[in-house]
């Protein structure tokens, strides 16, 4: 079984090299629940875990590209919102799905996974999204998204080595980026590769470290070229020198160590230090600590690292706060991935500097309710410092064969802001009966600029709000349904005047029919009510879409 689907696998890999496969994320991200999280040095485990997969397996429902793609924003539509149900779902690491569009969009995913022997396990995945058919809306509105994915996890006595290669390739045939220097569109190409040591056991009255390290390279053809060198080490020591000798009241001291290396045209390095102590027993988690950020130049910035939680009512609610800061580097990767739409090559940016979140406060309660409710309440308040936002490129124009006229055209150039933001968040999830499960996410924001003549935070949305839903009607038939909706969001236009978007609303809905127990035929339909909004100024949806096809889990 084993050896049929390894072949199967390297088949399949072979038509997806082949057809060049890539990726891209359709999904519109929505502020969700800051839990404050236990790393696995503080959780007392008498066997090692198995690292899982880097895969996030599908399940059967109404969107199209089925995992996260790593871009945060559409270029034709929010649809493929993912749902992921956490109830009872059987998940499975052989998952491949086909279909195509009615505007003949192709898709195709496919992820495998398997021991391979006693001490090595597989993982591949190939991805593949595009569209060939122009839009009214476009010049030329094509796109084609591919991705592959490989990774291995080593067993050793000492420990677990998982190693990976991740390669994207996306392309973007819009009208503001066909020109006479890119025919072909925008092409951005990115590769990561690296590996990540965890040891055996845990830092229960032992030594425990984890040490990783990744590099990746990000480029347009003809363009701006980066590249990335990024480093992180996890040491811990834990015992019970406080309170009762048993194995629930724990307490670690622990270091974080994030290194960080920038270059696009110049380089920028970032060394975050992260030393902390950690307490848990029945009814509470404390984490108390300092980040210490080393930049390039010799400046030092430093941040509380402090996080609490306390469960009451037999562990139904918990309560939590979390005060801290950070320095991250502005990345050519990061930009691009949010908006490809940003200036055709970044000609004059040897360094995007750093955005620095010089103090946030996160606090909530999550509560657990008769065992099939989850709910959430949360607020956020961050002080950021050189953000990014996007205003027009007015020096952006194009000519075209066909058309002798000089087009003065939609792109995007950025600038660098202060801004206070607060963020009211709630969700909830509910397990309505056996067969139905629904969820519902929302974030009110609130932002504020600072030092600068700007009125508005331009496509920052006033709130984001999700509904999801499944519901199994018996075994041959699956319904799921999702809708975003993006409140007001303000834009500049090309002579520099603001222009409030109108709010955005995308609902799809989808269909499985259960043709043996681990085959399936879709059916999928994205924006139903074909509603031409604007993620950004002058780029509108691309409307109503039918999605069919197979999926099958193996």
């Amino acid at each position: 079984m084993k050896t049929k689907s390894l072949i199967i696998s390297v088949l399949l890999v072979f038509v997806g090299l082949v057809a060049n496969a890539q990726q891209h994320n359709e999904q519109v991200t929505v502020e969700g629940s800051y839990r404050p999280q236990i790393k696995r040095s503080e959780r007392l485990q008498k066997t090692p875990e198995t690292p899982k997969n880097e895969f996030n397996i599908p399940n059967y429902k109404a969107e199209a590209k089925d995992f996260n793609y790593g871009y945060n924003m559409e270029v034709e539509t929010m649809s493929a919102i993912n749902y992921k149900v956490e109830y009872g779902v059987e998940s499975k690491n052989n998952f491949l799905k086909a279909g195509l569009g009615t505007r003949l969009s192709p898709l195709f995913l496919f992820r495998h996974y398997s021991d391979i022997s006693r001490t090595m396990s597989l993982g591949v995945g190939v991805r593949h999204f595009s569209s060939w058919l122009d839009m009214s809306d476009y010049k030329k509105s094509s796109f084609m998204n591919n991705g592959f994915n490989l990774m291995t996890v080593n067993k050793f006595k000492s420990g677990q080595l998982r190693a990976f290669g991740d390669y994207t390739y996306d392309m973007y045939h819009l009208r503001a980026y066909d020109d006479a220097e890119n025919p072909n569109g925008r092409n951005i190409h990115s590769f990561n590769l690296g590996a990540k040591w965890l040891a055996n056991g845990t830092s229960y009255r032992s030594f425990y470290h984890e040490i990783g390290a990744d590099y990746r390279a990000t480029w347009i053809m003809g363009g701006t070229v980066e590249h990335q060198l990024n480093g992180s080490v996890h040491f811990a020591y834990s015992d019970n020198w406080i309170g009762n000798k048993k194995v629930d009241d724990l307490q670690t001291i622990a270091t974080d160590v994030e290194i960080s290396y920038n270059h696009l045209d110049q380089s920028q390095t970032l060394i975050a230090v992260d030393p902390y102590f950690a307490m848990s027993g029945d009814f509470y988690h404390l984490h108390l600590g300092a980040r210490i950020d080393f930049k390039t130049g010799g400046n030092i910035s430093v941040y509380p690292d402090v996080t609490g939680s306390v469960f009451i009512l037999d562990n139904m609610f918990e309560f939590y706060a979390k005060f801290g800061g950070r320095s991250k580097i502005n990345t050519f990767a990061d930009i691009v991935a949010e908006n490809p739409f940003v200036t055709t090559n970044f000609t004059g940016f040897g360094e995007l500097g750093y955005e620095k979140t010089a103090f946030e406060f996160q606090g909530g309660v999550k509560a657990k309710i008769v065992n099939n409710v989850d709910a959430h309440l949360g607020v956020r308040y961050r002080n950021i410092k050189n953000s990014v936002f996007y205003v027009p490129d007015t020096d952006f124009y194009a000519v075209y064969d066909e058309d002798a006229t000089t087009y003065h055209l939609q792109a995007f150039d950025m600038v660098f802001m202060d801004n206070n933001v607060v963020n009211f968040l709630a969700d909830v999830r509910w397990k309505a009966m056996d067969k139905l499960n629904l969820a519902a996410e929302l974030s009110i924001n609130s932002y504020t600029l600072k030092n600068t003549s700007t009125e508005h935070p331009w496509y920052k949305p006033a709130f984001t709000m999700t509904l999801r839903g499944d519901y199994q009607l018996d075994e041959t038939w699956k319904f799921n349904a999702a809708t975003t909706l993006l409140g007001k969001r303000w834009a500049m236009d090309l002579d520099g005047n603001s222009q409030q978007l109108k709010p955005a609303f995308d609902f799809q809905v989808g269909a499985d029919y259960q043709i043996q127990t681990d085959l399936a035929a879709f059916a999928e339909i994205h924006n139903v009510f074909h509603q031409k909004y604007q993620l950004y100024y002058n780029y509108p949806s691309a409307g109503f879409e039918l999605f069919v096809g197979l999926k099958y889990k193996f």
